[in-house]
């Protein structure tokens, strides 16, 4: 019988190709069978399972072998299923055909077979077809490598991101973990993430060591006999692999194969060695590596329990460093309004948080308009060691100016005194040992288990370049790790699946090619920074790509113009474990503080140290004019060269970066300084490098779109280790522009704020004021009457949380003197009201960058502030006193709606705002 049509199970056995006919006989109730040999056997109805109308299957879709022997040149693919087992007949080109149980087969389906998913490589390939990388002879290079995907594995990367709603990732068990090259609390995690999901992905901000963790996640693959791929958008990334595994210490180079590109190839093909290297020293007993890899878990427990304590550590330094910037200006403003801010001694060492509680309750009598109480005169001695009277007699305002005083000098104690505990606790349970220790141990671990598979073998096989597409496979189980751009990441060994792709740079890749290189893999790594230089679309590719996009019914996720393969994975995938490497090793505080705080949202741990250098951020700046043509500032280079790089005197050249915005004034740099050895790059050339001393050189008289890019901002200054000198024209910048915050950040941190008549904001006295204010408001009777800004002040955290790159915070409850510099602007009744202490604003938006207000918030009670009371009339007073010292105002009735929406809208606008601080 044709077994293409029929199965015929004779007591479980399968008899199809053996059956010339079969008939059921109802009289008997039995089968006739009749075999090619012509004789015909009875059976009861229940010895015969006839399975007709089998299911078709398109072999392209299915990938087949048996007994570890794959079918290739499959014509037919017909699946019966019987009762109990599955039967796939199979057709081949050669004309045989064969019958197997299906539990005996390995079967491997494509995710193609799927309409979405079918739909979304069409999509890709056309993107494919318009990439503007081509060969010598005009044929598109990436289309190329699409038309050979014919089969997209559903247990591949690919398929999750092709079709994420039908093919989830995957999460595996939980396994030790080894960490050969180190690591801290982010990495740590996103290894784990990483050997427990199908995909994950790794933001990497820069010096938080990306290939430090990308090479612990290779050892723990190697570890497990696993084979990875890994790939970058250009060769630098994985050059910092190859060099580390290449270097003595490590000396693991033998199992890295650097493919990618022809001459890459013939490189590996030539430098082939036909003997292993000794590796005697590495073996271990089994004893010993259970005893090594008991211990890696002991010491990998205890140092994540320290991990907290560096990043308390950490964070206590930089607050540190920040409370004696915002302590000068501080002082400064007590200079400038005559307020004493000599400390008042308390029998007792008051605490910050119970000084801010004194600093509420001294607040409560200035609402009411009243002098300090006896009682409270009272209290104070007992409940916070105020014996001396006279310091109620000073005022309000200057009360709580000694008190503000205080508040600094006993925060700062605190800092000291945690800062000392801290590196004290620290130093005992010797953090640095121990990371020593599971440093060593770890890489023993790897090593015995390498030595199991390599050491016991002399001599080793060498390859051809023909082998590397006709026996790729024993290419890759010979050299585990392979390294390669990502666009040749399917071409460098033909047809071989790796168990992991690990892409780095993956904010430098467009869509096509990154989507490509996931159908090499079972399991993916996707590591990058949202926040650097993305690929470049030009605007021709970009109105190709669009019209590509609008053809094809997808989520934006997939727009080729709209996002790297990075962001495309956030948005395609946003189930997927995502690890913020946090801790940052490469810059001085004060300029990774910059990114951090504008960029970041205050997320990295800076585990470098402020030692107080004097010369780390340098602002020069050339006359106001109109200076640049086309590309070219040549009056930013001549005020570099005369007064920048004279300050770097016994710097060496090699150790100096000279970055700019565009190839043009990088040319005529490079011209003008001749011979010098200082680097002189664009900013795109110059990601992934950095250098002791970073200039910049912003170009532009004021800031544009290009040159006030925040990826091409936050690239630029995080290139620079010790020293960042920013070159800019003495125009005024916009008051929203990254380079004018950058200008701020300078200013502010090297105390050269330009005066104003408006005060920046003490953020650490103001933040933790905020807290206890909103504390003490929710413990008095009158606590309904401030529901309305309580909700206000949730609302406006939320919005600011969704803008991260405005850089903005809120404070609750400003006052007003604290925010007047000089109240010449005033008449006696506006200055008598301004400099009240009780005078406040609800809500302060201000730029945590430069500390300049941005927006006023005023919440109105709907009966207290009605028309025709003396709080109206007040109100009418602030409202005209923010306005003469140019601080934008939004005042809202408790009765009112719509209250979010013009918030939002005025913080959507806040580029066209002018504030008077930036003058």
């Amino acid at each position: 019988m044709n077994a293409r049509y029929h199965l015929i199970l004779a007591n479980g056995q399968n008899k199809t190709s053996d059956i010339q006919y079969c008939k059921y006989n109802p009289n008997t109730r039995k089968y006739e069978v009749t075999y090619q040999g012509g004789k015909t056997y009875s059976y009861n109805y229940n010895s015969i399972e006839w399975v007709k109308d089998p299911e078709t299957l398109n072999p392209a879709l299915a990938h087949v072998s048996h007994e570890g022997r794959e079918f290739f040149n499959v014509h037919g693919i017909f699946v019966f299923h019987a009762r109990r087992e599955d039967y796939w007949h199979i057709c081949f080109g050669d004309g045989s055909e064969r019958t197997y149980e299906k539990r005996n087969l390995k079967i491997t389906m494509s995710c193609l077979r799927e309409a979405e998913a079918q739909n979304r490589l069409d999509y890709l390939r056309q993107l494919a077809g318009i990439n503007e990388l081509k060969s010598d002879d005009g044929e598109v290079l990436l289309q190329k490598q699409y038309e050979k995907i014919k089969f997209v594995d559903q247990e591949s990367a690919m398929a999750v991101y092709l079709n994420p709603s039908v093919h989830h990732t995957q999460a595996y068990p939980k396994s030790n973990l080894i960490f050969p090259f180190g690591g801290n609390a982010s990495q740590f995690k996103a290894v784990e993430a990483a050997l427990e999901n199908q995909i994950s992905m790794i933001q990497g901000p820069p010096g938080t060591g990306k290939t430090q963790t990308i090479l612990n996640i290779i050892a723990n693959l190697l570890a497990a006999n696993k084979r990875v791929l890994v790939v970058s958008n250009n060769n630098s990334a994985t050059a910092n692999v190859l060099e580390k595994l290449t270097s003595p210490k490590y000396a693991m180079d033998f199992l890295v194969a650097p493919l990618g590109n022809s001459a890459n190839k013939r490189a590996f093909v030539a430098n082939q060695t036909g003997n292993y290297p000794d590796l005697s020293g590495w073996a271990m007993d089994a004893q010993r590596q259970t005893e090594s890899r008991n211990r890696i878990q002991t010491l990998s427990s205890e140092l994540s329990a320290t991990f907290s304590k560096q990043e308390r550590l950490s964070k206590a330094r930089i607050e540190l460093a920040s409370l004696f910037t915002e302590m000068h200006y501080f002082e400064e403003f007590c200079k400038e309004t005559g307020r004493s801010n000599l400390p008042i001694k308390p029998r007792r060492q008051l605490k910050s948080d119970r000084l801010m509680q004194l600093w509420q309750e001294c607040y409560a009598f200035s609402e009411k308009e009243r002098s300090i109480s006896l009682w409270f005169k009272l209290k104070s001695v007992f409940f916070y060691g105020i014996s001396d009277w006279d310091f109620f007699s000073s005022g309000l305002p200057s009360i709580i100016s000694l008190l503000q005083g205080l508040f600094y000098q006993s925060r700062k104690e605190e800092l000291s005194s945690e800062i000392a505990a801290l590196e004290a606790h620290l130093a005992q349970v010797h953090v640095r040992e121990k990371m020593d220790e599971l440093t060593r141990l770890s890489m023993d671990y790897l090593r015995a288990k390498l030595f199991k598979r390599y050491g016991t073998h002399a001599a080793r096989e060498q390859f051809s370049d023909k082998d590397l597409w006709k026996r790729a496979s024993d290419v890759s189980a010979e050299y585990p790790i392979v390294l390669s751009t990502t666009f040749s990441s399917r071409s460098c060994l033909k047809n071989v699946v790796y168990d992991y792709l690990i892409m780095d740079e993956a904010s430098q890749v467009d869509v096509a090619t990154g989507a490509m290189a996931l159908s090499c893999a079972r399991n993916a790594v996707i590591v990058g920074d949202l926040k650097q230089l993305p690929n470049i679309v030009t605007s021709e590719m970009k109105a190709r790509s669009d019209a590509v996009f609008t053809s094809f019914h997808l989520p934006r996720g997939y727009s080729f113009s709209e996002n790297s393969f990075l962001n495309s994975i956030c948005s395609i995938l946003q189930d997927v474990p995502q690890t913020l490497l946090r801790e940052h090793y490469r810059c001085h505080p004060k300029i990774i503080g910059f990114c951090n705080e504008k960029f970041y949202g205050n997320e990295l741990i800076i585990m470098t140290q402020d030692h107080g250098e004097q010369d780390t951020l340098a602002l020069i700046e050339t006359n106001a004019g109109n200076h640049r043509r086309d590309h070219i500032n040549q009056r930013q280079i001549d005020v570099m060269v005369e007064d920048a790089l004279p300050l770097l005197e016994g710097t060496p050249d090699e150790e100096v970066g000279i970055v700019a915005p565009y190839k043009d004034q990088v040319a005529e740099i490079e011209k003008q300084l001749g011979s010098s050895k200082m680097e002189v790059h664009t900013v795109h050339k110059f990601q992934g490098r950095e250098k002791d001393t970073i200039v910049l050189t912003t170009v532009d008289d004021v800031a544009t779109d290009f040159s006030d890019n925040p990826y091409l901002l936050n690239v630029a200054v995080s290139r620079a280790r010790k020293r960042l000198f920013l070159v800019v024209s003495g125009n005024e910048q916009p008051a929203d522009s990254n380079i004018g915050d950058l200008i701020s950040y300078i200013r502010y941190n090297n105390y050269q704020v330009i005066q104003s008549e408006v005060y920046s904001v003490f953020d650490l006295l103001y933040q933790q004021y905020t807290q206890t204010r909103i504390a003490f408001l929710k413990k008095h009777t009158h606590v309904s009457q401030y529901d309305s800004e309580n909700l206000m002040y949730g609302a406006i955290c939320d919005l600011l949380q969704k803008r991260p790159h405005l850089s903005l915070n809120v404070i609750f409850y400003y006052s007003l003197n604290m925010l007047i510099r000089d109240p010449h602007l005033l008449n006696d009744e506006e200055c008598r009201y301004a400099m009240n202490t009780a005078t406040h604003v609800d809500f302060l938006i201000y730029n945590r960058i430069s500390k300049v207000p941005v927006l006023a918030i005023e919440v109105d009670g709907f009966h207290f502030h009605k028309p025709g009371t003396a709080q109206y009339e007040r109100d009418r007073m602030k409202d005209n006193i923010l306005k003469l010292y140019d601080i934008p105002l939004l005042r809202f009735a408790t009765n009112g709606s719509g209250e979010i929406e013009k918030i939002a809208a005025a913080l959507d606008n806040y580029c066209t705002l002018k504030k008077g601080a930036e003058r």
